[in-house]
């Protein structure tokens, strides 16, 4: 008797299956929240322009993406968020505003590495701020892109 090769529909069922499991594999992230430190005032997302959102993917990661910090340092209190990176560092004086923008076309995080912050998912075209009242260098990170870190820098 004949061997036969792998029925065209077992093998669409295959692939069906793996498309959904890959697809929960990217989601991750979280709405994690904690209480801002003394040194900070609350933060808040904001959107910068219509159309903006998730669209079901999250990109980067590890795997996708070259990720990392991209690199200079911005003394604005600006820090665009592109090409899955922060900037390495963000500069400011005790009392000034970071804003973070991202212009990814996915969401990103911006947390605090000891916990003190966590601006949930910034989604994209969308902005997430802080003000830093104190001085002293916070380091952060994305949480849904863990090759994504930078610091911010707050002098006296």
């Amino acid at each position: 008797m004949p061997t036969r090769g792998p029925r065209p529909l077992a093998l669409l069922g295959a692939a069906a299956a793996v498309t959904v499991l890959l697809a929960g594999c990217a989601s991750g992230g979280g709405n994690g929240s904690s209480a801002a430190p003394a040194g900070s005032a609350p933060a808040t997302t904001a959107p910068l322009a219509a159309g903006g959102g998730y669209g079901g993917r999250y990109g980067g990661g590890s795997g996708g993406g070259s990720g990392g910090s991209g690199g200079g340092t911005s003394t604005s209190g600006n820090a665009k968020i592109a090409g899955v990176a922060f900037p390495a560092k963000v500069q400011v004086t005790a009392g000034q505003k970071v804003t973070w923008t991202n212009t990814d076309g996915f969401p990103h995080t911006v947390t605090a590495d000891n916990g003190s912050f966590d601006s949930g998912p910034v989604a994209a075209g969308t902005s997430y701020a802080r003000t830093f009242k104190q001085a002293g260098t916070f380091a952060y990170h994305c949480k849904i892109h863990s090759s994504m870190h930078g610091t911010v820098v707050v002098t006296g």
